[in-house]
């Protein structure tokens, strides 16, 4: 990952008061929408929940992989399913033929690759020693192994398997692992933004070295799920809510109010 710009200015305030303010405003956040709970999944079928969710709502992002859970009883048979039945599977999700073909070509790289160590850019990294699943080990398709391994290391494994970018990665890493990273999607995106917590003209790269740098490790996973609902039922992308936000008095995107973006 790429280190934020130490030039991108991110506040005026000095460090301390900048944490502390960021403190309160997750803060306010946990007290508007409560501290986020884990459901429970495993790191792959996080990793294949985060693809259904692409273009689509968390309604119907839970109805297709339900759907997925409900008709393959695990990842194997699901692999061996024609293309057509899963996609037939999913088709409430969206995009039903493409999100197959990622999820499938992502698992079968996941089970090609298990007991042969971490392949990244072609070099493997590690040996059993360091917790990689040494040969013969294991069979089939888990990702349990990324827990024992550096975070950047982890995630340079993910990013290697086919359709997966930064966001799904972190996702994986953050709720899978608590791995310290926060993934950045069009809501962290925005809500960061006007709330001055990263500069505008940041890519989503930047935004998340950024936003991984400033925010507590302890408190990634609430601030990360807690942004999302933020940006869902007050920061809209349009029109946002400014008027009766709960945010107004840290905020200072109420100048531009009735300007998009």
């Amino acid at each position: 990952m790429k280190a934020p710009d130490p030039k991108m200015k991110i506040s005026s305030k000095p460090p301390e008061e900048t944490a502390d303010s960021l403190r309160s405003l997750i803060d306010l956040l946990e007290g508007i929408y409560g501290i986020p709970k884990s459901r429970g999944l495993g790191p792959v079928d996080i990793l294949v929940q985060t693809i259904l969710s692409q273009n689509t709502t968390s309604a119907n992002t839970h109805r297709a992989f339900e759907n997925l859970k409900r008709r393959y009883p695990d990842y194997g048979a699901l692999l061996a399913a024609p293309d057509e039945e899963v996609a037939e599977a999913i088709a409430c999700g969206g995009l039903a033929n493409i999100k197959t073909r990622r999820i499938k070509e992502a698992l079968q790289k996941i089970r090609e690759r298990k007991g042969r160590g971490v392949m990244v850019k072609g070099e493997e990294r590690g040996d059993p020693g360091e917790g990689i699943e040494p040969a013969g080990m294991a069979t089939g398709i888990d990702l349990g192994f990324l827990g024992r391994l550096d975070p950047h290391v982890a995630r340079d494994y993910l990013l290697s398997l086919p359709g997966v970018g930064p966001k799904t990665a972190a996702v994986v890493l953050l709720f899978g692992f608590s791995m310290p990273f926060i993934p950045v999607d069009t809501h962290v995106n925005r809500v960061s933004r006007r709330l001055g917590l990263v500069p505008e003209k940041a890519t989503i790269e930047e935004a998340e070295g950024v936003l991984e740098a400033i925010t507590p490790p302890d408190k990634r996973c609430s601030f990360h799920v807690n942004l999302i609902r933020h940006g869902r039922a007050v920061c809209k992308a349009r029109s946002p809510l400014c008027p009766g936000c709960p945010l107004r008095e840290l905020c200072p995107y109420p100048d531009r109010e009735g300007q998009k973006g």
